[in-house]
């Protein structure tokens, strides 16, 4: 078992701590991933099919954005990736400590999203507001 490709680069400092979270987290998908790996380590495929659901309309997410994304996040310390070493090719990645504490404030952000972006429809199928009496 290899961790090839887990050399963090050290957290850039910012002036501003919005503005360094906004840099770290920018990216189609780099929230939607740490988010997903809350739960527990997946493949890469994996992550890029959950990466599908729930978005209607959403275009398939091209292997070159999704290895950049991951790339990036092992990079700066996030997620750790642990090659398996076996056949076929099995690499898995995991929330890094430093990507565990973001969790929290990405459930923040999830539940501010909850109450004021997501359509009453969806909300509904969720059993998270009752269904209209007929």
């Amino acid at each position: 078992m290899s961790m090839r490709g887990n050399f963090t680069e050290p957290l850039r400092r910012f002036d501003c701590p919005v503005h360094g979270i906004q840099r770290i987290i920018s990216g189609k998908y780099k929230l939607r991933i740490l988010w997903d790996l809350q739960h527990g380590p997946r493949r890469y495929g994996q992550i890029r099919k959950k990466l599908l659901t729930g978005i209607p309309g959403t275009k398939a997410v091209t292997p070159r954005v999704l290895s950049g994304e991951l790339k990036k996040l092992v990079s700066i310390g996030l997620l750790k990736r642990t090659d398996r070493g076996v056949l076929p090719k099995s690499v898995e990645y995991k929330l890094a400590p430093l990507g565990e504490s973001l969790i929290p404030v990405i459930s923040v952000m999830h539940k501010w999203g909850i109450k004021h972006l997501v359509r009453e429809s969806t909300l509904r199928k969720l059993g998270l507001l009752p269904q209209h009496e007929q």
